[in-house]
């Protein structure tokens, strides 16, 4: 796989959202992807590689030793020391959902103690000292067994720490562990549990100190990786890192680090560049009494700086680069005028059309609609609707029987009904419908018989459609 340079595209230049902010990670300081310190769920792709440069300094507090002879005139905790570490990593994805990283710190361990003797890196110091070398090599491998877009994804860790360093540095254990990684939104966290190897104490600055057993241990990391909108592509992390041992001789107090700083990526080339402070909370509260500004490092202060390049996914398509200017085209002379074509013929305007719908009849000496006559005039209503310059003619009859007495308006008033219905009930608008009332004319039926008074007793709706 090919690397971008450093600057290879400005992020203002592609659409990148918070989304896809949310799934930059780069390679740890221990190699694998994440924040800083805490790893994430994510993984690399088949194909993809990734590397990072580290420069850590963790300031530190020595395990204690309190019997060994003579006995420290100082309190065995108070020994304190800084590990200056500068690493390397490199790992690659074998799989969409698993990849596979390896790590090489080079080391550099100092402190002032005085006479106070302790336990640092599994060996037993006394006094002053300094030493540089190799660490070991830290080969380790991350299986993602979410989706690839599942907002919340899980993994499995493994990882081995072969004694290939110097023994100035490690005392020439192997350490394996295995753990797991939750990563959802701006939130990742991760727990692994460390067996640790039998150290030898060959450079161990007291004589005659037999092999140590160090304590085993559990790993828990968790953090957060917030888009801040800070040039275009700078997330905020902040973590928290600490470490329970379990068994061994000797069991030092769990450090507790508050690690706080910017990752800035180039663009989308997969190019960050980071830095945070991290601050040793644990060390702090044992030993502060020379805390001061001009002694940061005796308040628990120190942090790390980092180069990394790992490939960037995003959720929503870059923007294409701009297309070139189009080159015009010669000017050529006009076409010649085209002859304007004949008018086209006079068409006479339509002649209105008149529909007739079903008939709606009535019981005798009533104006109510029945369900009969609302299904018919809910047709109606529907045809004025597709026809909105559409007007209806609405005529009421009554048969010979009944246009007498307090009736004598009764075929005004079925046409009546028949308005109000399609105005109330379906909003047509009244101006559009005209209303009669025509008594017994026009009877269709034979008012002799109750079949022809019924035929008569009915409201007729002529439709006129412009």
């Amino acid at each position: 796989m090919a690397v971008p340079p450093l600057l290879a595209q400005d992020a203002t230049s592609v659409n990148i959202t918070r989304d896809d902010q949310l799934r930059f990670f780069a390679p740890t300081v221990s190699g694998q992807l994440g924040l800083f310190e805490t790893l994430s769920a994510d993984t690399l792709r088949r194909g993809e590689w990734a590397f990072g440069v580290y420069y850590n300094d963790y300031d530190l507090l020595a395990g204690p030793a309190p019997e060994l002879a003579p006995l420290s005139a100082r309190d065995p905790e108070d020994l304190s020391y800084d590990l200056y570490r500068l690493s390397a990593s490199i790992g690659v994805g074998l799989t969409d959902r698993w990849e596979v990283s390896a790590m090489l710190p080079y080391d550099r361990l100092t402190s002032n103690g005085g006479d106070r003797v302790g336990y640092i890196n599994g060996n037993l110091y006394r006094g002053e000292f300094e030493e540089s070398g190799l660490g070991n090599v830290h080969l380790a491998t991350k299986l993602m067994l979410s989706p690839l877009d599942s907002p919340t994804r899980f993994s499995l860790l493994g990882f081995l720490d072969l004694p290939t360093g110097d023994n100035e540095i490690t005392g020439g254990g192997t350490d394996y562990g295995i753990g797991g990684a939750v990563t959802h939104g701006v939130f990742s966290a991760d727990l692994i549990y460390k067996l640790r190897g039998d150290y030898d104490n060959d450079n161990s600055t007291v004589t005659g100190a037999s092999p140590l057993d160090p304590s085993d241990e559990f790993h828990l990391d968790a953090g957060i990786n917030w888009p801040t909108g800070l040039f275009g592509t700078t997330n905020w992390i902040s973590e928290i890192n600490t470490t329970w041992y379990t068994g061994g001789d000797r069991e030092p107090d769990a450090p507790v680090f508050l690690l706080s700083g910017l990752r800035h990526w180039f663009g989308t080339s997969g190019w960050a560049l980071s830095a945070a402070a991290r601050w040793n909370a644990t060390k702090f509260f044992n030993n502060n009494d020379e805390c001061r500004f001009t002694e940061l490092d005796d308040c628990g202060l120190s942090g790390l700086v980092g180069l990394t390049f790992a490939p960037l996914h995003f959720t929503t398509p870059t923007a294409p680069p701009p297309a070139p200017t189009p080159v015009p085209p010669p000017v050529e002379a006009p076409p010649p005028a085209p002859v304007p074509p004949p008018a086209p013929p006079v068409v006479p305007p339509a002649q209105p059309q008149e529909l007739r719908t079903d008939e709606i009849h009535f019981e005798p000496g009533s104006a109510r609609l029945t369900n009969i006559a609302k299904a018919i005039l809910d047709e109606v209503a529907l045809r004025m609707k597709q026809e909105p310059s559409s007007t209806a003619l609405v005529i009421g009859y009554t048969d010979d029987r009944e246009n007498t007495g307090p009736n004598a308006d009764l075929d005004r008033r079925r046409a009546e009904a028949v308005r109000d219905y399609l105005v109330t009930r379906h909003g047509i608008d009244p101006s559009r419908i005209t209303i009669e009332g025509r008594g017994t004319q026009e009877p269709v039926g034979d008012n002799t018989t109750a079949e022809g008074r019924l035929r008569n007793r009915r409201v007729v709706i002529r439709l006129i459609l412009p």
